[in-house]
């Protein structure tokens, strides 16, 4: 019975769904990439350098 269930086509939609996600996560993810500041880029690589002593931005 569970395996009828299962295998319905009820559950056809969330792969869909998961994917559309991915996807839409993905872009957004891309877009901040692509728009973000050099110079914040940059105040960012140089953290693992840092002393600890942060200067004000």
């Amino acid at each position: 019975m569970i395996g009828d269930l299962l295998n319905s086509s009820l559950y056809g939609w969330i792969g869909t769904l998961s994917l559309l996600m991915f996807f839409g996560v993905f872009v957004a993810i891309t877009i901040r990439t692509l728009l973000t500041d050099k110079k914040i880029t940059m105040s960012e690589a140089e953290i693992p350098l840092d002393d600890g002593e942060r200067s004000p931005r």
